[in-house]
């Protein structure tokens, strides 16, 4: 991993003990080195966006604060996606509503969707579909889909389907970082007009 890049793992499951975090933690030190960044929405959840100014010094302040300064701080992202009900988890709409463009503005993003079964497709779809207008969010046209997501990279043998998403990894994750390294010189000059055209065109 480029040690000067800083990728960062949004894990958007807010539920304890989630496999999105197991995920999220196995592709840190399998394939990034233990160096990733991560924003997980069950340890950091972030108050209901509604539109109204946060009371300053309250904990949801001080929450939405940290979170947007971690994820300002990337270069890049992993959005660890679980479908629930065929959809996106809420907490990461949510955080979409408090981090926009500031943050996350033509940094590249990996979609990885997840599903205890044969789903995950739907959130990637959806995702693909809305929340990236005005932030600007940049999505890679690659992707990856993790079935039966609890089985997967437990340690059982002989798992071939563990070996091909080993692979697929490996390879959208240099995708990433590919994209991160080409990106981040010229973010700037790609932000410059963001003040004038804040909303993206629909």
């Amino acid at each position: 991993m480029n040690s000067d890049l800083n990728i960062c793992l949004l894990v958007a499951s807010h539920r304890a003990n989630s496999q999105s975090r197991r995920i999220a933690d196995y592709i840190n030190q399998h394939f990034l080195a233990g160096k990733a960044s991560l924003i997980d929405l069950y340890d950091s959840p972030l108050p209901l966006w509604d539109g109204a100014a946060l009371i300053p010094g309250s904990t949801g302040e001080q929450r939405v604060t940290d979170v947007k300064n971690r994820a300002d701080a990337a270069d890049a992202f992993v959005f660890l996606v679980p479908e629930w009900h065929g959809m996106v988890p809420a907490g990461l709409k949510n955080f979409l509503l408090w981090c926009g463009a500031n943050e996350l503005a033509h940094k590249p993003i990996l979609l990885v969707g997840l599903s205890a079964s044969s789903g995950g497709a739907f959130v990637i779809a959806e995702l693909r579909h809305s929340g990236y207008k005005n932030a600007r969010l940049l999505y890679l046209p690659e992707h990856l889909l993790l079935r039966d997501v609890g089985d997967l990279w437990v340690g059982q043998e002989g798992r071939s389907s563990d070996e091909y998403l080993e692979k697929r990894t490996r390879y959208a994750l240099e995708q990433l970082l590919t994209y991160s390294a080409a990106l981040k010189p010229v973010r700037t000059q790609l932000c410059a007009g963001l003040s004038d055209f804040p909303n993206g065109m629909s």
